[in-house]
């Protein structure tokens, strides 16, 4: 109930006060998580360690820090802004987000397969499919319930105001998500956290690690396409919606071969801005399995 509370609570401020106002506050309140969660900020210090590594960079230990610190600051502002936006209209859209190769969606819908949009915990995925919507398209996504029903009511009522449509992890949700792409929508998950009990492993930034197979699977029994996209938080707090060329299975033609690929790509954009990688344990430790909605991870899960 406390997370419930907590996040009720944040819910209104981030609404009362003027934006930058508001920004303001989550970057304070992100240095006190920053400075009490020890094993948080760790666990990104190793994750950056890894990704720098896999790079060819050694950085520096205060860069190291400098980056964690940074970590938490842009995930405050994500939850501010998970808060603040309800449903964009195409103006807003146009006054806050740059498109960056819309065509590549274009191009999908028009195998008239729908689309597996595949994206991560990166950026603010979120805003991303109140972008998408408001451009005109109909976007479902797949999300993993919060443990408390009353924070996964909150959760949900504030996607469904961006006019997205939830499809909860579920024994249900493959063959609703398999009706939504027989129907030519689109369907958003996210591509870098495996929550089944499978530990498969696949080289991501040099070293194995968890990638679930669930996105290439869903493409390959479908036939949709994938087409990774992230919109990005610029440093005018203003945000970019970048697609990615589409991955058709008929071309890559394996499974693993489409995985491979989604690693390179979530490793081209994770590798450019790590501190907009919201990961908060170890990814590489084998025990990164978490439920969503967490309040020590502080984030509404998606999956």
């Amino acid at each position: 109930m406390n997370e419930y509370i907590t996040y009720r609570l944040a819910s209104i401020l981030c609404r009362m006060f003027p934006e930058k106002l508001a920004y303001w506050f989550g970057l304070r309140i992100s240095d006190i998580f920053y400075a009490r969660n020890h094993v948080g900020r760790q666990a990104i210090v190793s994750n950056l360690k890894r990704i720098y590594q896999a790079r060819g960079v050694v950085p520096a230990e205060a860069s190291l820090r400098g980056l964690s610190r940074k970590t938490f600051q842009y995930f405050g502002k994500y939850l501010i802004d998970f808060f603040r936006y309800a449903r964009l209209t195409p103006e807003e859209v146009r006054q806050r987000v740059s498109l960056e190769h819309l065509e590549y969606l274009e191009q999908c819908l028009a195998l008239k397969r729908g689309v597996l949009v595949l994206t991560a915990h990166f950026g603010n995925w979120e805003l991303g499919g109140a972008a998408i919507t408001a451009l005109g398209y109909k976007v479902n996504a797949l999300v993993l319930p919060a443990r408390l029903e009353k924070l996964n009511q909150m959760f949900q009522k504030q996607r469904e105001k961006r006019g997205v449509k939830i499809i909860p992890v579920n024994r249900s949700a493959v063959i609703s998500m398999i009706r939504c792409l027989k129907d030519g929508e689109i369907v958003a998950v996210l591509g870098d956290r495996d929550f089944t009990p499978k530990d498969d492993r696949i080289e991501f930034f040099g070293e194995p690690a968890r990638i679930p197979r669930g996105p290439a699977w869903l493409s390959m029994k479908s036939g949709a396409p994938i087409l990774p996209a992230f919109i990005l938080r610029q440093v005018d707090d203003t945000f970019l919606l970048r697609f990615h060329p589409p991955i058709l299975p008929a071309q890559e033609g394996s499974m693993d071969a489409i995985r491979a690929k989604i690693c390179r790509v979530l490793e081209k954009e994770i590798g450019e801005r790590p501190y907009q990688w919201f990961i908060f344990d170890d990814f590489w430790a084998g025990n990164n399995q978490s439920e969503g909605g967490h309040i020590e991870t502080g984030r509404p899960e998606s999956a």
